[in-house]
């Protein structure tokens, strides 16, 4: 560690990384940050990847990120979450989302939750 964080760790660091947009490299950004941020930390780690407007689409079970989706959610304590209202908008459900990937019926009040149990947030 360094000196502006100190020597030891107070608690399992929670992330949420948030990707808001439109486009299939925008989430390929967002699970690139995941896999960093796993490795990163020196212990173990809770990480959720929250995916909100148009770009959930690329959450969908035939998905050309499947496979890095899959890489992503098979590290231990992260987790890729859908914005179901982002879906609707999309024309999508959670029953077309890949395996692995979960949902919250609105990523905004999930993000705010979440802040407000001490995750730290990074926007993509």
């Amino acid at each position: 560690m360094n000196g502006i964080h100190g020597s030891a760790p107070r608690s399992v660091p929670q992330l949420l990384i948030h990707v808001l947009g439109s486009d299939e490299a925008s989430v390929a950004a967002g699970l690139q940050v995941v896999r960093n941020a796993h490795h990163g930390f020196a212990t173990a780690s809770t990480i959720a990847l929250v995916i909100q407007g148009r770009a959930v689409q690329f959450l969908a079970a035939n998905s050309r990120l499947g496979d890095e989706i899959n890489t992503a959610v098979a590290l231990p304590g992260v987790s890729v979450v859908a914005c179901e209202n982002s879906l609707r908008s999309v024309g999508l459900s959670v029953h077309d989302l890949g395996i692995g990937v979960s949902s919250t019926p609105a990523a905004v009040v999930f993000l705010a939750q979440s802040q407000l149990e001490g995750w730290a947030y990074v926007r993509i």
